[in-house]
Order: structure tokens, then C-alpha cells, then sequence
């Protein structure tokens, strides 16, 4: 499935994910990756954004089912314009990896740098 993300630099964003057919379980770790286009690096070392919640530890699910993932503004501060991205589901005790979500990302330009 592919979605538009977009968050204005230097600004923190939440992420809200809902899968239909999923219920999430304690352990489980959701991975968020942005690089400027989809590559064969298995390290993605060359990734503008590389970070990782875990269910129960760094994010909670909430009474729908949903899960809020939170970014920093020091994560969204990468240079304006359009990348790509996707959300991935490690299920806790289970080595199989699933992508979720897939799509582009945009960093919108705003005014106020300084802070």
C-alpha cells in the first residue's frame, strides 16, 4: 500500500498506523526508513531517517487498535524535498519481516530554521 507522508523540517510528527488485519502484540517492532529512493543496501546505512518503536516499551497500542509513532525534530531535519519511505512489522518472536506501508515522503520547507 502506498501513502503520502508529509512533515515540515526541524518539526516532530507522529505517524498514526492502523492495520486492518493485525492486531499488535508486546514485542513487536515496527521500523520507519526514508532514503532518497528504494535501494539494495541490506545496512541502510545511507538512510536520512532510520528509527524503530517497540510495541509495550516505546509506544503503547491504543484502545483502536492504532499505534501513534512519534519522530523528533532532530529526525525530521533533513534537507526539503521528496524521498521515499516505508514502515515494516517484525512480529515479536517471529523473524519474518512485512512490510506495511510504502510511499513517498515530502520535507516542506519552512521559515524558522534557528531553533
Amino acid at each position: 500500500m502506498q501513502n503520502l507522508l508529509q512533515f515540515y523540517r526541524k518539526n516532530t510528527a507522529t505517524i498514526i498506523l492502523d492495520v486492518c488485519d493485525y492486531q499488535f502484540n508486546d514485542g513487536d517492532t515496527i521500523y520507519f526508513t526514508v532514503k532518497y529512493k528504494p535501494d539494495a543496501d541490506l545496512t541502510d546505512d545511507d538512510a536520512l531517517i532510520k528509527t524503530n518503536w517497540v510495541v509495550g516499551t516505546d509506544v503503547q497500542v491504543g484502545e483502536d487498535g492504532t499505534l501513534e509513532l512519534g519522530l523528533t525534530a532532530e529526525e525530521t531535519n533533513i534537507a526539503f524535498g521528496d524521498y521515499f519511505y516505508d514502515l515494516k512489522l517484525v512480529s515479536a518472536g517471529d523473524t519474518a519481516e512485512n512490510t506495511l506501508i510504502t510511499g513517498n515522503l515530502a520535507i516542506l520547507p519552512v521559515a524558522t530554521l534557528r531553533v
